[in-house]
């Protein structure tokens, strides 16, 4: 069986970064008080009522570099159908700016083996806020998929010509004409699957 690749960011794409951060954050750090609508929020600043952006920085790096990012959950269904994918011959390149410290990778490595085992081919952790187009043009005219969360990341994978979806949050509107909009793995899956016949 041939194997068929797709690229994908990781942090609300594979996990469920923002559900996990706000649960780690209710326990290291209860005195931070989170507004109604955190999920929403992009800015970590803007998720809690009484957080500046000097406190977030140092929230988001103790979050990203804890031992949590061994044990990160699943983003919606792609337990079910990623690893659908990769049972039908599907791999993945994963690309994650949640930091470049290698235990960080060693962390992140161990959980997408143990969430999607077999189907990394390739493990990429940018700096912390690093930007994704430059990273991304290795690849271009590939004929692959990107998948993102992140707006900006998702409109230069789509400038670099890449087949970009999009997954669908309230901190993402907006998008280029030509970006996939999506609210499931399973939309995913039938998206790549369609596209080998």
């Amino acid at each position: 069986m041939a194997i068929k690749v797709f690229m994908t960011d990781v942090d609300d794409c594979l996990f469920a970064w923002n559900d996990a951060f706000m649960n780690w954050a209710s326990v290291h750090y209860p005195e931070y008080h989170p507004v109604i609508d955190a999920m929403a929020q992009w800015n970590i600043w803007d998720k809690f009522s009484n957080v500046d952006k000097d406190q977030a920085e140092a929230m988001l790096k103790h979050f990203n570099t804890s031992a949590k990012q061994a044990f990160m959950p699943p983003k919606w269904d792609s337990i079910e159908y990623v690893n659908k994918l990769i049972e039908e011959g599907w791999r993945f390149i994963a690309i994650t700016s949640v930091s470049d410290d290698p235990d960080v990778w060693k962390l992140r490595k161990m959980c997408l083996d143990t969430l999607f085992p077999g189907g990394c081919l390739e493990l990429h952790c940018l700096p912390l806020h690093g930007t994704k187009k430059e990273f991304l043009s290795q690849w271009q005219g590939k004929d692959y998929f990107w998948i993102e969360d992140k707006l900006k990341n998702a409109e230069a994978g789509h400038e670099l010509g890449f087949k970009t979806i999009i997954m669908d949050h309230p901190y993402n509107q907006n998008s280029s004409k030509g970006i996939t909009r999506v609210n499931s793995w399973e939309e995913i899956y039938s998206i790549l699957t369609s596209s080998q016949t």
